[in-house]
């Protein structure tokens, strides 16, 4: 073959661009895609033609779905995406059907943009514009009665209004043995009381307006207190004729 022929094939294979089966993604940024990022989409042919058109004016626009992250073991974003990455641009125009990233440590972390049309993704990492494919994975539907049901409508009326106190407490629990919740207390067996509230002892008048509490049953109680003391008229006049005497006898002593 001569060399100009040689030259030829290897101008047509350059324009082609080569299809290799696999591909370690070890270092991002090293190759990165060199091509045209929107004319990349062309050469996914399972795509339908309106499908890609589509793709390729978002791409123009950068009009994308989000921004994930690109990870080891995954692709995090808003949407759930599967861990595969395929169907890499790098170099001047070659493609990796399949793209490891097992050499990544934990920690590794690029970021891409995402854009979907009818079903089909289209990933373009930042760091080297190697346009890929990835897959969405379906939204789940929703189960039976919304999402409220597993835990029970948050938004049905309460059956019963819980007490001024806070939440009812369950019986013998903390809250209600330490006065918190419900003002009512749980009956225990062998137990004579049904409130958790400090017993108040009710107090009775007695004579001369003092008051007495009454004691409970099996206590003795207290007498009554007795009546206020009011002076006799003998009593006042008694003081008086003592304070007549001592105003006597100090008058005769100055004289």
């Amino acid at each position: 073959m001569s060399l100009l022929a040689t030259l030829a094939l290897a101008a047509s294979g350059a324009a082609s661009g080569a299809v290799l089966p696999h591909c370690s993604w070890d270092k991002p940024g090293v190759n990165p895609f060199m091509g045209d990022v929107v004319a990349a989409v062309d050469r996914y042919t399972d795509i339908p033609a309106p499908t890609r058109a589509k793709l390729k004016e978002r791409m123009k626009k950068r009009d994308y779905d989000e921004l994930v992250s690109i990870q080891r073991d995954g692709i995090k974003g808003n949407a759930q995406y599967g861990s595969e990455i395929r169907d890499m641009h790098f170099g001047a125009n070659n493609v990796c059907k399949t793209v490891s990233r097992a050499k990544w440590s934990a920690k590794l972390e690029e970021r891409g943009l995402v854009y979907c049309e009818d079903g089909q993704c289209i990933l373009v990492p930042t760091v080297c514009r190697n346009v890929s494919r990835i897959d969405r994975m379906p939204t789940k539907a929703a189960a039976p009665g919304g999402a409220n049901s597993a835990t029970g409508d948050s938004q049905a009326p309460l059956e019963l209004e819980p007490t001024s106190a806070g939440p009812l407490a369950a019986p013998g629990s903390f809250a209600a043995g330490a006065g918190g919740g419900s003002d009512v207390a749980p009956l225990v067996p062998g137990s004579t009381f049904t409130s958790a509230a400090p017993a108040t002892t009710p107090l009775a008048f007695g004579p001369g307006g003092g008051a007495n509490p009454i004691a409970p049953p099996g206590v003795p109680s207290l007498p009554p207190a007795p009546p206020p003391v009011v002076p006799e008229p003998g009593t006042w006049a008694l003081l008086l004729a003592g304070l007549a005497a001592l105003g006597f006898i100090a008058r005769r002593r100055q004289h």
